[in-house]
């Protein structure tokens, strides 16, 4: 039974979920073209929000995105002192290591399992998942072959107990990001005293994308959350840090656990989203790759203006995968992969069952606000307190989703603000539907 285990005798780099019962696949469950353009961190939907590019109330609230709430600031305060561990030369002289990818692979693992990794999974990481240009304009060099992927359960108990966009939202996924970040630059570091190149990367800075490279590591399947690796343990719960590498490694292969045909009969987290950013109908073709596609724009500006909590992981809270790991949990999550048929019923029960309210019981947390004028961090009187909204009707399809194509993408040179046109991002939705339509006529897509 998946998740039902003893850990006496289990080696250490396998870590504490049993990823090994997971079906492997030689490719990943969505199409990935040779179409796939490197973009320029001036184009991520934060850094627009910074430029002015989604009005002048995103661009005020995204400086005080992290701080807003103490205790996001004193774990981002932490977070950021790192960055300056995550580069460095290796040592000249090589250490005496293993010369088989396997053992160091494994060895590797059980390090980042040694200090407190969740999950980890190691990939080839190809040129593609590299950003063409930092935040400077300069061309960033796809220098390093494997991908080491770190990740950090943001913990069930806080968000059962959570709204998923209340005052420990950004909390949650700070503690992940801090925790991803310690992991990362240490295994970074001691992979450069072994004599080899070694990068970490992580939200704090970082060269790569960390979304394909959760995905070709095997460590989930694309979700109808969009931009999320689903993984089948922790479900989208959880954040990733990365480190490259020249280390010759074992790579690990992708994962099926039936997550496109699951994601594309439940509707929960497009449902619930506070503001509607998640799509309803079918996958696009975007910059070459097959995605449920969410709302940039809509999910960014709520994020970062959101007036009664700190950001938002309402999607993370809502999914059916989103569990804790008792028996019957287990069970339902067995029965989700292997008995496709049950699928539908599966989802029809969360929602009966109530999963998604919040557990005010385990509220742990102080709703703290830093005021604007003076600094001083006070109790919120306003603070988004959801439970479920089963009555949302989901039949719209992707009709209120904009698209942002790559090419209409900022430029790494443009320093000046490039306003999101809306009008014309829910026509590109349209094409990017027709484009997966048209792969699909060719028999490109699987």
């Amino acid at each position: 039974m998946l998740g039902i285990f003893s850990r006496r005798g289990r080696p250490l780099h396998m870590g504490r979920f049993p990823m090994e019962k997971i079906p492997r696949v030689d490719r990943p469950t969505t199409l990935i073209t040779d179409g796939i353009e490197r973009v320029p961190k001036r184009a991520g939907f934060f850094v627009r929000a910074f430029f002015g590019d989604l009005g002048p109330t995103a661009g005020k609230e995204i400086r005080r995105f992290i701080t807003k709430n103490p205790l996001n600031a004193a774990m981002g305060h932490v977070h950021w002192t790192q960055v300056p561990t995550h580069r460095g030369e290796p040592y000249a002289e090589p250490a005496e290591i293993p010369s088989d990818p396997e053992e160091m692979a494994k060895h590797i693992k059980a390090l980042c399992h040694f200090l407190d990794a969740d999950i980890v999974g190691i990939c080839e990481c190809p040129e593609w998942a590299w950003y063409s240009h930092d935040m400077d304009g300069k061309p960033i060099e796809a220098r390093h072959k494997y991908a080491i992927v770190v990740v950090v359960d943001q913990r069930w108990e806080t968000l059962e107990a959570s709204s998923g966009d209340d005052w420990i939202s950004g909390a949650q996924s700070y503690r992940a990001y801090l925790k991803g970040s310690t992991i990362s630059v240490v295994v970074a570091d001691y992979i450069r005293r072994l004599g080899y190149e070694a990068q970490a990367h992580s939200n704090a800075d970082g060269d790569v994308l960390q979304i394909p490279l959760m995905l070709l590591a095997g460590l989930g399947e694309m979700s109808r959350i969009g931009e999320l690796v689903l993984n089948p343990f922790v479900g989208p719960r959880h954040k990733t840090a990365i480190i490259t590498t020249n280390l010759p490694m074992t790579v690990d292969k992708p994962i099926d656990f039936g997550l496109q045909d699951f994601c594309a009969k439940c509707m929960k987290c497009a449902r619930e989203c506070p503001a509607q950013a998640i799509p309803y109908g079918e996958k696009v073709l975007y910059n070459g790759y097959e995605t449920w596609k969410p709302d940039v724009e809509k999910c960014t500006k709520y994020r970062v203006t959101n007036l009664k909590g700190s950001s938002c992981g309402r999607c993370m809270k809502m999914c059916p995968w989103n569990k804790e790991g008792l028996l019957q949990h287990r069970l339902a999550m067995w029965a989700a992969i292997r008995l496709p048929w049950s699928r539908r019923f599966l989802i029809w029960l969360d929602d009966k069952m109530g999963f998604g309210r919040r557990n005010v019981a385990g509220k742990w947390w102080l709703d703290l606000e830093t005021a604007k004028k003076h600094g001083r961090a006070m109790q919120s009187g306003k603070t988004n307190a959801r439970d479920l909204t089963l009555d949302r009707d989901t039949s719209a399809g992707n009709d209120k989703i904009a698209v942002y194509p790559f090419e209409k993408l900022p430029k790494a040179s443009q320093k000046e603000t490039v306003p999101v046109d809306r009008k014309a991002g829910i026509a590109d939705t349209r094409a990017a539907e027709e484009a997966l339509r048209g792969l699909k006529d060719t028999g490109q897509r699987r």
